[in-house]
């Protein structure tokens, strides 16, 4: 068929005054709906969101009260055995009563009371992980609603765009200006996009249903902060030794010291002290007490029990090696994720973005010009509109990196 100009096409209403004001209208009507003055809608930022999940949470409730419990056990570490209270008659001849009581070696104490305290030092430590994980979801799917959102926005202002093509295209078939083919390509690509939109739809609305299940309120109201590039943090593999997890290993090396201590002071003597008439009732005071020492002549049994808790101390420590290992690989995947979404970003914002724009405005231009038909036009701008949403993708994916860096790192 042959090439026709702009105004055998039948363009004129696109581009017209009145459909400039139609899409000034409708520019004015979303601004309008989407104003959080006018329907109510408040702005929750990131911050404010976990700041809820970290209040509502059972399991950060469930780790405070963990180390409630070891703060409560602390006062049992010093645990002195009951008393033997006895009522009895030695001699035949009447009852009396005795008392005894036997006590640990003082050391035993202080070593069980020292590793009770690491033992609180470690439930704190084990919040800390609880805390940062839900941090660190939380975040995700914040920024996943933010990507989601800006994803939809883009893929709006392309289907607005789509939508009166297709219309334009429309009529001028009717009016037999166009054939089928051209037809059919407009009214697929307005359709493809709308589609998109609908999907980019559902996922912010997943995930939102996601964050309300951690924040335990509704956001239905809520506005969320656009999508911005967060700040490159420091690349240090050192930082490991902040991790949570690794430090809730380190701590379980103390404990198992402490148990150590704890085993070497058991194989120490005991004591007991009691008061007990064996005698007539008119024996004095002074014979009726008894005082004893209770002897660890069988060392192989407290040798063994030694044994086994410096082998945990062993273990503590290859899991706590284990654990930096972990971090540092993942730590390193992360920092290369960084490294290569960093490149990633600067391509599509110092060219790429430029170029799509440039690309956008000129094929408009010769649209309008009649310099091309829709199908070139369609197909010219799909590829800019693809460009800008590979873009979104790509700063999502630094924006993880980034992410995950502060959340290996304990600084979430």
């Amino acid at each position: 068929m042959k090439y026709e100009p702009t105004r055998s096409l039948g363009l004129e209403p696109l581009f017209s005054m009145k459909h400039y004001w139609q899409k000034s209208i409708l520019a004015f009507g979303l601004a309008m709906q989407f104003s959080p003055l006018l329907i109510g809608q408040v702005r929750l930022s990131v911050e404010e969101a976990v700041n809820l999940a970290l209040h509502k949470n059972p399991a950060i409730k469930a780790s405070a009260l963990a180390v409630r419990r070891n703060q409560q056990l602390l006062g049992a570490a010093r645990n002195v055995p009951n008393p033997d209270l006895t009522f009895d008659s030695p001699t035949g001849v009447f009852y009396t009563i005795g008392i005894q009581q036997s006590f640990r070696f003082p050391t035993v104490y202080g070593r069980q009371y020292q590793q009770q305290q690491q033992q609180i030092l470690l439930s704190q430590k084990e919040q800390v992980i609880t805390a940062n994980d839900l941090k660190y979801r939380t975040h995700t799917i914040y920024y996943a609603i933010q990507s989601a959102e800006a994803y939809q926005w883009q893929l709006l202002s392309q289907d607005s765009v789509y939508a009166q093509i297709s219309q334009a295209a429309q009529r001028n078939f009717d009016a037999g200006i166009i054939d089928k083919l051209a037809l059919l390509y407009a009214q697929t690509q307005a359709a493809e996009v709308k589609n998109q939109v609908r999907v980019a739809g559902l996922q912010v609305a997943s995930q939102k249903k996601q964050l309300e299940i951690l924040t335990g309120i509704s956001l239905s109201t809520s506005l969320f902060t656009p999508l911005v590039k967060l700040t490159s943090p420091a690349l240090d593999t050192s930082n490991i030794v902040q991790n949570p997890a690794v430090q809730v290993a380190q701590q379980w090396e103390n404990v198992t010291q402490k148990a150590v201590e704890v085993e070497r002071a058991n194989a120490m003597p005991s004591f007991m002290v009691g008061y007990y008439n064996q005698g007539t009732q008119e024996a004095s005071l002074g014979f009726r007490w008894r005082a004893g020492i209770s002897l660890p002549l069988w060392a192989g049994q407290y040798k063994s029990r030694i044994n086994a808790a410096q082998t945990e101390q062993q273990i503590a420590r290859q899991n706590t090696e284990v654990q930096k290992q972990t971090v540092s690989s993942a730590l390193q995947q992360a920092q290369d994720d960084l490294i290569l979404s960093t490149n990633s970003l600067t391509f599509y914002e110092t060219v790429a973005l430029g170029q799509a724009d440039a690309i956008i405005s000129t094929a408009r231009r010769f649209f309008e010009n009649g310099q091309t038909d829709y199908t070139n036009f369609l197909r010219t701008t799909n590829d800019a509109y693809a460009i800008k949403l590979r873009y979104l993708e790509a700063l999502q994916n630094y924006n993880q990196a980034v992410l995950a860096i502060h959340y290996l790192t304990g600084n979430l």
